[in-house]
């Protein structure tokens, strides 16, 4: 289907042709909505015949538009009109990689590595949804104008069945050729996909390979006069040694080798192993040492019979997990990230998908006062079990069953569990259960993060201290719910006396507890005593150094204080203490603004929105993630994400006051500011009432000076 400028699909106009191949023709074209320009592509008639196809395009097109990763050309829409199928992509300036290899030839080794870590990446954020590419090649990777690599048609490849079959000559590297049910260009073709067996992730990584091969050496590296003889030396040759003069570390000849082993198990693991050993290669770092030990902690099952202690189930795995994280050399994958996954299921996809070595799971079955745990220790490689036990015990051993498990598994991973790690177990430990019963029900409820649930958490944790006023967990616990209630929900005065009294009361109780000088930490924060917070922070970490929520809000302290480097120095603290966390290194970006430091900026704003794709990945419910990670695809200008993941941030939680206002510092970085005052006058009228972050926030610069904005502030003063 020929189109010409002025011409319409759906609500988009034709601007101008841009290409054709066999898939079809492409080109500019302008969304009126919202006043930008996409790129169109048009399916060929050959692509439609088969009536199933429009049905499966959508299925899949939808499902690649949700892959949001930079490294990825985005799909806004997909649609049909008169026929003709079509879809909808951001608008790419640049050029591809068999545009750059025309023009130069080959390309430096340090540039092969940056391409291939790009690719890599977005590669592995696709795989993790379960998509394979199965027809990367230079004409799919495209460098835009300001230098970022993405990978095009992801996922698409396999719809689209053109009935030309491979040609001969000069372009057999560029035939796409039917193997059984399998798409792929034959140059680029894993030896699997080519025999038309089934295919997985490592597919991909052979053909990223043969990529990397002829961008070092400028020729493919299995290419030959037609493509049945391609498909040969797919099979059966060895790719050819680099040609003389091309310089290229060692390191980087063997990591493509192993891409292109005709034997899937020798290559590397995954796309995400891949990008790190490039990113090595490429720092000129020294050869990978052995990784540190990970595991990841699952939530146990509820094996009681009216099966209602999942709260109970899941605090156990919780004080387990938390007492690990003190383990000197143990990587501990973040509870918000492992209680994404029920225990008893695919051991290693999951440590797959969490990037860690071991994995942690167990049954708890609770009878009256009896306690049966059952515990596995499962190496996820291989998933075959490491250790094991069984614990029949009374309810009031809990908390000795919880230290055994964490000293059993730190002895097989690690130096054992320290005298530290054993103090937290048993400084969180009360002799009455029904004061342990309600303190996990009110740490599940507070986990949910939402207005409800504080309530509902302090009334928990209430029910708590009537049973047992000494346990110092609780009054910790309590002390910082009533502090997010004082926060966000109403700013009475009564919520922050209650706080500032159970801390107190906590840190009387535990004077050396990390836990009750990070609550301390946080009511004095907020209560406007600077210096105090600051010395119970700086105790807490003296105590733990790695705790995580001390190191978290004592950035924020130090951001509220104006002291941004040292804030900025917290916040990436906390992002290696705790891999999988998002929230520090978005937070980090406002400290390197106002520092002026952009290129720390931008590379805290690329690694938290990795972070971001990989929390949505596991927890799409998360609001918290889709606001601030809003804020940081703005910082990388990408756009058109950001306003997609403040949308979904508001689905999600639209009455949430945190939502609301993260939701209103992304739309003010947009320019919509009417919108933006919009969410902030209803998050101040709800009774929000922290204005010394509203006046500090780098976000909300554009509203300055605006009249709602200073009205806004004289109200809350």
């Amino acid at each position: 289907m020929q189109l010409a400028k002025g011409d319409r699909l759906g609500t988009y106009e034709i601007v101008a042709p841009l290409g054709a191949g066999g898939m079809g023709e492409v080109y500019r074209a302008r969304d009126p909505r919202l006043g930008r320009e996409v790129a169109v592509k048009v399916l060929s008639r050959a692509a439609e015949d088969d009536p199933s196809r429009s049905a499966r395009l959508e299925r899949e097109a939808r499902l690649v538009a949700a892959l949001a990763h930079p490294n990825v050309l985005t799909v806004h829409d997909v649609g049909e009109q008169d026929g003709t199928h079509f879809l909808v992509t951001e608008l790419l300036e640049g050029e591809t990689l068999r545009e750059r290899l025309a023009r130069r030839g080959t390309l430096p080794w340090r540039e092969v590595v940056d391409l291939g870590v790009a690719a890599a990446r977005g590669v592995a954020a696709a795989h993790l949804r379960g998509i394979i590419h199965r027809d990367l090649k230079p004409e799919n990777l495209f460098c835009t104008t300001e230098g970022q690599w993405k990978v095009l048609d992801f996922g698409l490849a396999r719809l689209l069945d053109p009935t030309a079959d491979a040609t001969s000559g000069a372009d057999a590297d560029t035939a796409l050729t039917r193997i059984g049910t399998l798409l792929g260009t034959a140059a680029y073709m894993s030896p699997e996909q080519a025999r038309g067996e089934p295919v997985d992730e490592r597919t991909d990584l052979f053909a990223l390979g043969a990529v990397l091969h002829e961008a070092l050496a400028g020729r493919s590296p299995f290419r030959r006069d037609n493509a049945g003889a391609t498909l040969a030396a797919v099979l059966g040759d060895d790719p050819p040694p680099l040609p003389s003069g091309i310089e290229a570390p060692p390191r980087l000849v063997r990591l493509i080798a192993r891409c292109l082993a005709k034997d899937r198990e020798d290559r590397p693991a995954s796309a995400a192993d891949l990008a790190d050993e490039l990113e090595r290669i490429g720092s000129d770092g020294a050869p990978r040492e052995a990784a540190s030990p990970s595991i990841a902690v699952l939530p146990f099952r509820d094996m009681s019979a009216e099966r209602d202690q999942g709260y109970f189930c899941e605090g156990v795995a919780e004080e387990i997990l938390h007492a690990l994280t003190r383990v000197e050399g143990l990587r501990v994958a973040a509870r918000t990230s492992s209680f994404q996954f029920d225990a008893g299921g695919d051991v290693q996809e999951v440590a797959g998908r969490l990037e860690v070595g071991h994995v942690l799971e167990g049954s708890v079955r609770r009878d009256r006062e009896n306690l049966r745990v059952t515990v596995q220790l499962i190496d996820g490689t291989t998933g075959f079990h490491l250790w094991s036990e069984r614990y029949d015990r009374s309810c009031a051993d809990v908390f000795a069953i919880q230290e055994e498990i964490a000293a059993s598994v730190a002895a097989k991973l690690a130096n054992g569990l320290t005298e530290g790690a054993r103090r937290a177990i048993r400084r969180r430990g009360t002799r009455n259960l029904l004061a342990y019963d309600h303190y996990l029900r009110g740490r599940r409820l507070a986990n949910e993060h939402r207005h409800r649930s504080h309530l509902q958490a302090s009334a928990e944790y209430e029910a708590a201290l009537a049973a047992d006023p000494g346990f110092a967990a609780a009054l910790a616990a309590y002390a910082e719910s009533q502090t997010q209630i004082y926060l966000w929900h109403g700013r009475d005065p009564q919520s922050l006396a209650r706080a500032e009294a159970a801390s107190e009361r906590a840190f009387e109780l535990d004077p050396e507890g990390p836990e009750a000088l990070a609550a301390r930490g946080l009511v004095l924060s907020v209560a406007g005593r600077f210096a105090d917070a600051d010395a119970a922070f700086e105790r807490a970490l003296a105590a733990a150094p790695d705790f995580y929520e001390a190191l978290y809000q004592f950035a924020r302290l130090r951001f509220l204080e104006g002291r941004d480097a040292e804030a900025v120095e917290l916040f990436e603290r906390v992002a290696r203490v705790e891999p999988d966390d998002y929230q520090s290194l978005a937070l980090a970006i406002m400290c390197y603004s106002r520092l002026g430091d952009r290129d720390g900026l931008l590379d805290a704003a690329r690694r938290a929105v990795e972070r971001v794709e990989r929390r949505v990945d596991l927890a799409p419910g998360d609001a918290r993630a889709f606001y601030l990670g809003a804020g940081v695809a703005i910082q990388l200008g990408d756009r058109e994400r950001a306003r997609r993941w403040i949308d979904r941030a508001l689905d999600l939680d639209p009455d949430e006051e945190p939502t609301l206002y993260n939701a209103a510092c992304a739309l003010a970085q947009l320019g919509e500011t009417a919108q933006a005052l919009d969410l902030l006058e209803r998050v101040a009228g709800s009774g929000f009432g922290y204005r010394e972050w509203i006046e500090n926030d780098p976000d909300l610069a554009q509203l300055r000076g605006h009249p709602r904005f200073t009205a806004l502030l004289t109200r809350m003063r």
